[in-house]
Parts: C-alpha cells; structure tokens; sequence
C-alpha cells in the first residue's frame, strides 16, 4: 500500500535548498535533550570526533551555528538550531494526519485489487495507541483498511454522511461535570440503529512544559501563559470550553485560545517548541514530548457503526483482532490507559447511559 512521507529542506539566503535528513535531526535532538557533546556521542554510538565533525559539516551547509559549546559543561542547541528542529517537529505533526488521509483514499482505490481481502473504511478521532495498533502489518495481510484521522465530530459526521462504516470517538466520564460535551456530542450520538464497540478508558488533561509551579488557565487569563486549543471538530476542543466556563472565565479573553491544532500530538509538539504554555491533552502526547501531564478527568473511546454493520465481513476479521491478547496487552502498557471492556458491543444508547451514570 501507497506510504507518504513528510520532508523537510532550509532555503537559505542565496536560494539554496538543504535536506534536512532524519540523520541531522536526530543529532540535534540528541544533544539538545543530553546537553553534552560527550553525552550524545554515547547515546548516538558514535566517536566525539565523528559527532563533532558531522556539526561542522551541518554549520557549513546551513551557513548557520547550530550548536554553542560551554567548555566541560556540556553544550546546547543555538537558538536557530532549536527552533530549526521544532519547525520540522511542528511542521510534520501538524500535516501528518492531512497526508496520512490522503494516501489512505488513493489506496482504497486499489481495494478492489485482491476481491479475497474484505475491507473497511473507518474515520478515527486522534490517538497515538490506535495509531499504533494500526499500523499492525499481521491485520493488513487479512484486511483491508481505509484509515482517516480527525476530530470526533468529523468522524461521526463522516459516517451520517456513509463516507465510512466506522467512526472512532471519545466522551468524558460522567454527566454532571460534562454536561456540555455530551450535549453537543449528543447531535451525533443518537438513533435506535448505531451500535458501539468499545475500546478503552484513557486520561485526559493539562499538559505543559516541566516546571515547579505549572501554569494554569487563570496564569493565561492574566496574560502570564499562553493556551494552545484543538479544533473545533474536536470533542477536546468542547471539553476545554466547559472547564473555562467552571473557572469563570470567557474563552475569547483567554490568549491563544483560537491557536488551533488538528491533534493532541501537535498541542503537545507546540508546547513543547515553546510556541504556547497550556494545552488540554492525552497523556500519551505528553509523555512523547517529555511534558508535565496533570490529570483533569477521564473519558471513553469507542467505535459507532450501524447495526447492520456488524454483519459486514471485515468485522468478523476486525472485532476479534481488537479482543486479542496481544492487543489487551498494548493497550495495558501504554501509560495513562485502561483497556475497560475492550471489544465489548452494544447499544449506543445503553452504552451513553452508563458512562453518563458513572
């Protein structure tokens, strides 16, 4: 199947272009997070020399210092050399997910191809486990998958529109503090004829760069830190205006509430770069940029599908692969997640009633 990648080149002054390779990234980032030459030749496996040659080479092609050197304490990234590698970091999350639909359609063009593979077509809200499971090369030789990573809304609007069979999303637990979010979530959860698979329990909240005294949505409301939101398709997005609203605040006060990111991972990406301060999240995205995560609440990710749908053959290939040992333990071991009643079906409606009721 059709894989497309993101790269990345520097256009510098005189016109011309530089390839940003994943080798000189690496390096940049290994001393950036190591903060010693020696340090990163360890964990890079390689000789200073070699290290210190490859910097020089990379000063050269760049016409830029990338890396400033303090004698025996070690080293750190220039400020062009950090913000060269947060541009890439930043550039990529944001258009992976865009891409990633895109070379998903022109391969469910090709399904037809192998009439032995049945296939499904599904639009999933962000997360980095799915993401992962996904990516599972076993699952692909019996099925065939069209993927699309969106907001919530996007994928339930997606399967009204019957551009899917299967959408993915998520629900804060609990009615009383969330009333908001299922209310407007609500709009598309509803009808006698939609079926739920479940997946997991996962935690959701602030996340924000390592720090003694973590900023707070009252630290942006006085203009001390700076909020990173996600789109308004997102049911992240409704969640962030309902805890808003608890603290009293108005949203089009809050600076950088209208910075707007397709997923968790570019909020965490944004904050980690420096470009915001405050960002409701996963803690899977925080954990991958090394972010401080403190836990707001926690919410329900399942799948809906139209009952007849449960009929349809790929789910005879699908359903059990997500109720296998081997997905049960990828689930169990990633942090910040719980695989409560992992490939359960039932009844929309019941399955509202009891993440409400808890």
């Amino acid at each position: 199947m059709l894989n497309l990648k993101v790269s990345a080149r520097w256009k510098k002054d005189d016109g011309q272009f530089v390839e940003l390779d994943q080798r000189m990234l690496n390096t940049l980032k290994t001393i950036d997070s190591e903060g010693s030459i020696s340090l990163a030749c360890k964990a890079l496996g390689i000789s200073y020399r070699t290290l210190w040659s490859q910097i020089q080479q990379y000063n050269l092609m760049l016409g830029e210092e990338l890396v400033a050197t303090h004698g025996r304490a070690g080293a750190c990234l220039t400020r062009f050399g950090h913000k060269l590698i947060w541009m890439v970091e930043q550039g990529n999350v944001r258009v992976a997910p865009d891409l990633g639909t895109v070379g998903e359609q022109l391969n469910a063009e090709w399904l037809d191809v192998d009439q032995n593979k049945p296939w499904i077509s599904l639009a999933l809200s962000d997360d980095l486990v799915l993401q992962n499971l996904f990516q599972n090369t076993a699952l692909y030789k019996k099925l065939q998958l069209s993927l699309r990573w969106s907001g919530s809304i996007a994928a339930l609007s997606a399967l009204h529109r019957g551009e899917v069979r299967v959408a993915g999303c998520h629900l804060p637990v609990g009615l009383e503090e969330h009333s908001h979010v299922h209310h407007i979530m609500r709009r598309w959860l509803r009808g006698s004829n939609l079926s739920v698979i479940e997946l997991f329990e996962r935690d959701i909240g602030w996340m924000s760069r390592p720090a003694t005294k973590p900023p707070t949505l009252e630290d942006v409301a006085q203009r001390r830190a700076l909020l990173v939101n996600r789109n308004s398709a997102s049911s992240t997005h409704h969640q962030l205006d309902a805890l808003i609203t608890k603290a009293c605040l108005k949203a089009e006060d809050l600076p950088g509430f209208f910075h707007e990111e397709n997923s968790h991972l570019a909020v965490a990406c944004t904050i980690a770069a420096g470009h915001g301060d405050l960002g409701l999240g996963i803690r899977a995205a925080a954990d991958h940029y090394g972010l401080q995560f403190r836990a707001v609440s926690k919410e329900r990710y399942f799948l809906v599908l139209h009952n007849s749908d449960l009929q349809y053959p790929a789910l005879d290939i699908l359903l059990p692969w997500l109720r296998s040992a081997e997905v049960l333990e990828h689930v169990k071991n990633a942090a910040g997640y719980n695989p409560l009643n992992l490939g359960r079906t039932q009844a929309l409606e019941l399955f509202l009633n009891e993440i409400q009721a808890n």
